[in-house]
């Protein structure tokens, strides 16, 4: 019975110490956990290279404008041939293109010369029919040749006349439009040949182009994710890099005391390894949503807690580790 005892008080102790280790207490000074943060800059490119050499090892220290790797960017056969392809492909269309020209010329010429020979015709005809009727009254004394009418058929000459002159003039002109569309290469396959050509000769001018990858501030190298001579596809991470020293430090309040932090207020971070390195923040941001705390920011790792994240901006010049775990305060003084 003694034992029964003894077990039943142990669970309410132990339940007592849990109710509060992890109740919030809102009689004491608002406090929490957090970690600085740490901005990282992923390295990519938008096209494939190959790593030529790496020049730096992960956690390395570089200064601003230090060569971090050697790459290359290398266009690949396959894509010359294509645009090799593609511009004769293109050159074939535009002979083509000419040849049904130059047809089209020839057969403006064929029918204005039909034209023509049919009009010419049709005067030679108009004219063996005055000269006819002239030679009807030579010798007459009785009529006057003048005053005979042969206006009217001298009237139907010169319209034909008129009429070749006009054929005459339109397929000239049909004809010198089609000749100098050739001769100056208005057709629609010659810019595009042009450009497809100038892509070629720049691509094979940068067939082995050398790209040097420098530190873009002072930092840190974090994880270095490809190895000498690897060919690397599009977008793929090469490396990350981290500044230094974060100014953001993220921590999560407690969702028993949400409403008691606030945008603008000032807090006190500081490390849980040397009280006296303390920094001064502002809240800049608040979560939107109640979510898990990491286990690194409970009270008590194993149990799960529920809170609301804390966005703190400190000074950039703090020796805060990356990821350091750090101890967040409300200051009401400040």
């Amino acid at each position: 019975m003694k034992n029964i005892n003894l077990f039943y008080i142990g669970i309410v102790a132990t339940g007592i110490f849990l109710f509060t280790a992890l109740r919030p207490d809102f009689h004491e000074e608002l406090s929490f956990y957090g970690f600085a943060e740490s901005r990282s800059t992923e390295i990519n490119y938008n096209y494939p290279v190959i790593v030529d050499k790496i020049l730096v090892k992960p956690g390395q220290a570089v200064k601003a404008g230090e060569e971090l790797m050697l790459l290359s960017r290398r266009k690949s056969k396959e894509t010359l041939e294509d645009q090799d392809f593609r511009v004769a492909e293109l050159q074939a269309e535009e002979k083509l293109w000419k040849e049904r020209q130059k047809n089209e010329i020839e057969t403006l010429k064929l029918e204005q010369e039909t034209k023509l020979s049919e009009i010419a015709r049709k005067i030679e005809s108009l004219e063996k029919e005055v000269a006819y009727k002239k030679s009807l009254l030579e010798g007459l004394k009785s009529i006057d040749p003048v005053k005979a009418s042969y206006r009217p058929i001298e009237e139907e000459i010169e319209k034909r006349k008129q009429e070749a002159i006009g054929i005459t003039q339109l397929y000239n002109s049909r004809i010198s439009g089609l000749e100098n569309e050739i001769a100056l290469g208005h057709n629609p396959y010659n810019e595009r040949i042009k450009r497809l050509i100038a892509e070629k000769n720049f691509d094979r001018s940068q067939e082995v182009l050398p790209i040097v990858v420098t530190a873009p501030t002072d930092g840190l190298v974090g994880n270095i994710s490809c190895k000498e001579a690897e060919h690397i596809s599009s977008f793929t991470t090469l490396m990350t890099f981290y500044e230094p020293h974060s100014g953001i430090i993220k921590g999560y309040v407690h969702e028993d005391l949400t409403l008691e932090v606030k945008l603008g207020q000032t807090f006190t971070t500081t490390s849980l390894k040397d009280e006296n390195i303390h920094y001064p923040g502002k809240v800049i941001g608040l979560g939107s949503r109640i979510v898990e705390i990491p286990s690194r920011l409970r009270k008590v790792e194993t149990i799960k807690a529920y809170g609301r994240e804390v966005l703190i901006e400190i000074s950039k010049d703090n020796t805060f580790l990356q990821k350091e775990k750090v101890g967040i305060k409300y200051n009401p003084n400040n």
